[in-house]
């Protein structure tokens, strides 16, 4: 008789065994790994927005009319197919998606950037068809800033990564994150239980 040389169904098994607990072990730690990436993304392009902000708060001596649009600009085409530049903020709106490049339903934080004052509403300063400010844009007084970097929410208006942190930052030096959804939207405070960043 000739010797064959192959695996036994149980050292077959005893191997797929290891993997699925190699793989248990391994998924759940990887899956940390990129929710603490992506709050370290976050808390990056927040802190560089407010560098921003200041450095154009001392040429202007107010925060009225910043752009972040400069910071975040790429490469594109039109629909006639000529390049142009383009930007990944939305000046209109205040926001930023993160990580840059993503769209609403890639994107795992939504940065918002707004005047610290009654209607929050964005620094830019937009105009009519004439030329004249909107009145929207004319009730901003540019006198403080709040920044909310929010989970980006699934289909259900859940959080994509539920573990995860809300930010919320300002003008006057506060810093704090919460993994209680919808808080940081009222842009006041992060609620309790929060933390210091």
């Amino acid at each position: 008789m000739k010797n064959k040389n192959g695996f036994t169904l149980i050292e077959l098994m005893i191997t797929v065994m290891v993997v699925a607990i190699i793989a248990a072990i391994a998924i759940p730690s990887y899956q940390q790994y990129i929710e603490r990436k992506d709050l370290a993304i976050a808390r990056q392009e927040g802190l560089r927005i407010a560098a921003e902000l200041e450095r154009f708060k001392a040429k202007n001596f107010s925060y009225k009319g910043f752009d972040a649009s400069y910071l975040y600009t790429y490469g594109s085409i039109d629909d006639d197919g000529n390049p142009i530049t383009a930007s990944y903020y939305d000046a209109g709106a205040g926001q930023l998606l993160l990580p840059l490049g993503s769209t609403s339903t890639t994107a795992k934080y939504i940065l918002t950037l707004v005047n610290n004052g009654a209607g929050h509403k964005p620094l830019t300063i937009t105009k009519d068809n004439d030329g004249t400010e909107t009145s929207d844009s004319a009730s901003v007084n540019g006198l403080s800033w709040v920044m909310s970097v929010q989970r980006a929410p699934d289909v259900a208006g859940e959080p994509k990564q539920p573990r995860n942190y809300d930010l919320l930052l300002n003008s006057a030096g506060l810093r704090c994150m919460t993994r209680t959804k919808n808080v940081v939207i009222s842009y006041t405070n992060c609620g309790n239980p929060s933390e210091k960043w």
